[in-house]
């Protein structure tokens, strides 16, 4: 009776943690994550506030077209050596040179796209408050960063001038340099913040708990032996 006692014990128990074990992995294979609403926020907020500074930037008076495009202006006018006074309804006009820095030269777009891609892709890394830093340095940076990407056009533009074909070459410039900068800053980005966590993956808890299971399961055998 003993041994039939103990083969029924023994049995269950297995049975038990292999049902276990199964219900562990099921989740990992099968389940369909869902984002954390400390992940899903910040990503809305950026995208919120991206739409707000296209429609803002859109509706900007003189004043602040002036300001927001003065390092632009500057910066030319000291590469190139030559005054840009600001003309209201037009923007920096260059006259030593024939051309114009206007509102289009803002990228603000693009500006809006780093700001956005940064959040969304990168903003899951962080916890508490190191979301909202990194939120706010993702704004601050992306300004910074679209400035000088447009300064570079800018600069590379005015060489082309007396081109036929200054429209499409400028435009083209545009779209690489802004392409490169992409990339780079997600690069960059990606390289200094890590990989994200994966504890909960198939790879990570999961795995450990089913060693775990088993061990348990192994070392309770030899002990009912």
């Amino acid at each position: 009776m003993g041994p039939v006692l103990f083969r029924a014990v023994r049995l269950k128990m297995m049975t038990g943690i292999q049902g276990g074990v199964r219900s562990l992995m099921r989740p990992a294979l099968f389940r369909v994550p869902h984002p954390r609403m400390a992940d899903v926020l910040p990503v809305v907020s950026a995208l919120a506030l991206g739409a707000l500074m296209l429609i803002g930037y859109d509706l900007a008076n003189d004043g602040l077209v002036s300001v927001l495009l003065w390092p632009h202006a500057k910066v030319a006018g000291a590469f190139y050596n030559i005054t840009l006074p600001y003309q209201n309804g037009v923007g920096y006009v260059a006259l030593e040179r024939d051309f114009i820095i206007g509102p289009a030269c803002m990228g603000v777009r693009f500006i809006v796209m780093l700001f956005c891609m940064t959040v969304c892709f990168f903003n899951r890394r962080f916890n508490g408050v190191h979301k909202i830093t990194f939120f706010t340095l993702s704004l601050i940076g992306s300004v910074a960063i679209g400035i000088f990407a447009s300064c570079v056009r800018i600069l590379g533009s005015v060489p082309i001038l007396s081109t036929g074909q200054f429209t499409a070459i400028h435009a083209g410039t545009g779209i690489v340099i802004y392409l490169v900068t992409l990339v780079g800053v997600y690069v960059l980005v990606n390289k200094v913040t890590g990989k994200p966590n994966t504890g909960n993956s198939i790879t990570g808890s999961t795995v450990t708990d089913y060693n775990a299971a088993c061990s348990t399961a192994s070392g309770g055998s030899h002990e009912k032996q």
